[in-house]
């Protein structure tokens, strides 16, 4: 079965390996001319080391990028108010990784061109539109560098061109933008001595929709030398409308009820509101560890056809 997946990033990637895996003939088609390492830092939470470990990327995550073993919740002058472990040391089977998202679309790229040919992930291809045909669908592109239609038929379509996907945009023509929850951010990387063990993930503020954020996604190649740290400042410029469970808040309500509280909270109503997202989440150490893979065993060719 072919399937047409429309957009090159980390989604995008991940999904053809995936489908690859399970016996299906993926081909991803990115805008871009040029698949380049760009962006800053993002964490991939045990649930997610899992299924790529299971893809069979463990040893490449494991030389890309760092395990961070703490997080640690500060109020606004850096007093702690909780901290609880991470990855392994929280239990999981697998770690909890913090890397460069560049690195870790190259390194996706890099094992789709291998596993499924160079050939796979098409560049520089725009999403147009697409079409049901009698024996499945038709994706047009546009060739951003000749200007020609490009047409790729196909059984399946997976829209997978980000926030503002145009394959989603085609399937609700009604639906409207993505709600604002006020909060700008800023994101950067910079070379920096290592914070706390570092291993650990920081994140100081107060007032919802007020924090910095700090966490090192690459170790120097000398002893002694700095990480790259990936930083984070959020600042609150706006409105929130009302929120979709994640944009509640979520564990850093902690940090935002200890500055309420004039300081740490008791450690039981800390763990409530941190266990309570990873349950809404589907995160938490027992359901993670146990739950069926996702990544389905590639089907034995039928001897009798």
């Amino acid at each position: 079965m072919r399937v047409t997946v429309v957009g090159g990033g980390i989604a995008g990637l991940t999904c053809a390996l995936s489908l690859h895996a399970a016996g299906f003939e993926p081909q991803v088609c990115e805008a871009a001319r040029t698949v380049e390492a760009v962006g800053v830092g993002i964490n991939l939470l045990p649930h997610a080391v899992r299924e790529l470990s299971e893809l069979g990327l463990d040893g490449e995550l494991a030389s890309a990028a760092l395990p961070p073993h703490r997080l640690s919740y500060r109020g606004r002058t850096g007093e702690v108010v909780w901290e609880e472990p991470l990855g392994r040391a929280a239990g999981y089977h697998w770690p909890q990784y913090s890397v460069h998202r560049g690195r870790l679309q190259m390194l996706l790229l890099a094992a789709v061109r291998e596993r499924l040919g160079p050939e796979s992930v098409r560049t520089g291809v725009l999403f147009q539109r697409f079409e049901e045909t009698a024996g499945g669908v038709r994706a047009r592109f546009l060739d951003r560098s000749s200007g020609l239609p490009v047409v790729e038929d196909a059984d399946v379509l997976v829209g997978a061109d980000g926030i503002g996907s145009a394959v989603r945009a085609q399937l609700y023509p009604d639906e409207n933008a993505p709600r604002w929850n006020g909060v700008h951010m800023w994101r950067g990387v910079a070379s920096h001595p290592h914070v706390l063990d570092g291993r650990s993930i920081v994140v100081a503020g107060g007032t919802p929709g007020e924090k910095f954020v700090a966490y090192p996604i690459e170790d120097a190649a000398t002893a002694g030398g700095d990480a790259l740290v990936n930083w984070v400042l959020e600042v609150r410029h706006g409105p929130s409308v009302p929120p979709l469970a994640n944009r509640n808040l979520g564990p850093e309500e902690i940090i935002a009820r200890a500055e309420a509280h004039d300081g740490a909270l008791p450690a039981g109503q800390a763990e409530t509101i941190a266990t309570d997202y990873r349950k809404l989440a589907r995160a938490t150490v027992a359901q993670v560890n146990t739950h069926a893979s996702w990544t389905v065993p590639r089907r034995a060719p039928d001897p009798a056809r």
